[in-house]
């Protein structure tokens, strides 16, 4: 197993993009430089790009799609749930926030990324898409809830006024990239 201490800055200075999968993810994907260092959140990521790092918080057991992706998975699976991670998250003060979208942020700036792109991140905003979970009770979150969880990237995250939003809400927090 990776420990967290030996990736602190493995990355730093290179860009680092955390893919979302709301709507705005592929438009958002053609505007991260080359050689950027790629974190999907949760599975949606990955159907579109090879990535560097897969972060999720939920049971994968819940999720076929995920659960198929972590059995075949080639790059560092990043999780708080021990039996499904590459990387043991133990030694470090890490960023969990809500949902895997804010470990995989904090994750991102833990690594030196600079800067760090929140591409594809819409905070659940228009229609449920078919194939999301209906217990997901995201959706039903008003937007201004969505935006205070992720105010607290600004507190937790280590080097945070690095973290820039490609597209949508957290642009208002973060700024706009470029």
């Amino acid at each position: 197993m990776i420990t967290i201490a030996s990736l602190r800055d493995k990355h730093a200075g290179r860009p680092g993009a955390v893919l979302g999968g709301g709507p705005s993810l592929q438009a958002d994907l053609a505007q991260v430089p080359p050689g950027a260092v790629l974190i999907s959140v949760n599975q949606h990521a990955v159907q579109h790009v090879w990535t560097n790092y897969l972060v999720f918080l939920d049971e994968p057991g819940r999720y076929p799609a995920m659960l198929d992706l972590i059995n075949t998975y080639q790059g560092a699976k990043v999780s708080p749930l021990r039996e499904w991670s590459d990387v043991d998250l133990d030694g470090a003060d890490y960023w969990r926030g809500n949902f895997s979208s804010h470990l995989a942020c904090w994750l991102a700036c833990w690594l030196g990324c600079d800067p760090v792109l929140l591409c594809g991140m819409d905070c659940y905003q228009g229609p449920r898409p078919p194939d999301a979970d209906p217990r997901d009770n995201a959706y039903n979150t008003p937007l201004a809830e969505h935006l205070e969880g992720w105010r607290l990237a600004l507190e937790r995250c280590p080097n945070a006024g690095v973290i820039r939003a490609v597209s949508g809400p957290l642009v208002e927090i973060f700024g706009a990239f470029p």
